[in-house]
Formats: structure tokens, sequence, C-alpha cells
């Protein structure tokens, strides 16, 4: 009997995927220590994690495969950071989500105070 129900199918992410996204996470080991955006969950806004996505995404489009600062493909390194923020929104303690809201940001600025 098999008591697999409910399980995530792991087998179904590409081991390559994986891997790619291992080799980012290695050169920011090397780059800032292990595991260092982990303690930073707390730290830095969405936006911040937003933005790097952003940026290797728009340096993708422009043609340039490869990160020019840690040599590995760019798409890797949005990857990377894809995973990052989905562990921020998750995890993340403090109130680090500063992505605008026009159901609430409309309402507060100091424009709508007359």
């Amino acid at each position: 009997m098999k008591f697999d129900t409910g399980k995530p199918p792991i087998n179904l992410v590409p081991s390559s995927a994986i891997i790619a996204c291992a080799n980012v996470f290695a050169f920011g080991a090397q780059k800032y220590g292990e595991n260092n955006w982990r303690r930073d969950l707390n730290k830095f806004p969405v936006s911040r994690h937003f933005a790097s996505i952003q940026r290797h995404m728009l340096a993708w489009n422009d043609g340039e495969d490869i990160d020019p600062e840690s040599g590995l493909p760019h798409l890797h390194h949005a990857m990377t950071q894809l995973m990052i923020l989905t562990v921020c929104q998750a995890e993340a303690t403090a109130d680090v989500d500063d992505r605008f809201n026009k159901e609430t940001d409309y309402n507060t600025s100091p424009a709508n105070d007359n």
C-alpha cells in the first residue's frame, strides 16, 4: 500500500531547473554566505526581490543570456529570485510587503486629504 495521496509530485519538477537554482544559490553563498537570503527575509521589502527578477528578465529579453557578474544565465537568477520571493511571502514575519495596493494606497495619499 502506498501513502502518496496529498504529497506534492516532486518528480514532475525538472531536475535541470532545480540544479540551475542550486548553482545560483551557490554563487550567492560564496558571495554573501550560506543561507544569507533566509536571514534577510524580514529585512528587505518584496519590491527588492521583484526588481531583481525584472532586471534579470529585462537583460534576458534584450538578448543578454548570461549575467556578467556570475557567469550564470539570467533566467536562472530570475527563477532563483522568484523562489526567494515565494519563501518571503510565506515565511516573513515582518511587514515587508511594500507592493502598491490601489484599494488602500489611492485612499491614503496626501492628495486625497483635501
